[in-house]
């Protein structure tokens, strides 16, 4: 098959999956996982079930390969926001305002069988080990640069932002993220000074 055609192909291939998953995961925060059937999806994208049978094989196989585009895509702006920073202090504040704004907007769209459905077994195992060694890396990164506290290692650090940011994801206001941003810079000292000698 010559390049080109090939490069056509996946292409189409790869836009055909992009909107299987957009639909699915929309009629899911409509209706509720259990609310949806492949003939659904299938009438909603354009295409037959024959077609979406190529792709997927049901509709949680679908909806777990949705959360995992929407991970991905977390993790390329929270790297993007933190290397477009003046420093490491700055760059870690900017993924904690991001994950926290993450966290509130699926706070308010997930509906809890779809939360459920997509936060659980060795898929969202990895997810969460993804997102917790970039955020362990830029913890480690300010602090080599004194910009966060060292007393305490890293990994601690990062998992505490984490779990704490998870917070805005039962916010009622978006304003609310701010002020738990805040808190959470104001936990691991970040004011781009030399806050500690590590312990030993």
């Amino acid at each position: 098959m010559p390049k080109l055609w090939k490069d056509t192909v996946e292409e189409h291939r790869h836009d055909v999956r992009t909107a299987i998953l957009e639909t699915a995961w929309a009629l899911a925060r409509e209706r509720g996982v259990r609310g949806i059937t492949m003939a659904l999806v299938a009438e909603q994208t354009g295409i037959s079930r024959a077609t979406l049978y190529k792709y997927f094989h049901g509709i949680d196989e679908m909806l777990v390969a949705g959360h995992a585009e929407h991970v991905a895509q977390h993790l390329s702006h929270l790297e993007a926001v933190r290397s477009e920073a003046p420093t490491a202090g700055a760059g870690l504040r900017a993924m904690l305002q991001g994950y926290a704004g993450i966290c509130f907007h699926r706070g308010a769209s997930a509906t809890a069988d779809l939360h459920g459905l997509v936060h659980r077994g060795e898929e969202h195992e990895r997810n969460s080990a993804d997102v917790m060694t970039l955020f362990t890396k830029a913890v480690r990164d300010a602090q080599d640069r004194g910009q966060a506290r060292t007393d305490i290692a890293a990994e601690e650090l990062a998992a505490y932002s984490l779990h704490a940011l998870e917070a805005a994801g039962q916010a009622r206001a978006a304003s609310a993220i701010d002020h738990l941003v805040e808190l959470v810079a104001e936990s691991l000292h970040l004011h781009g000074k030399t806050v500690g000698s590590e312990s030993d």
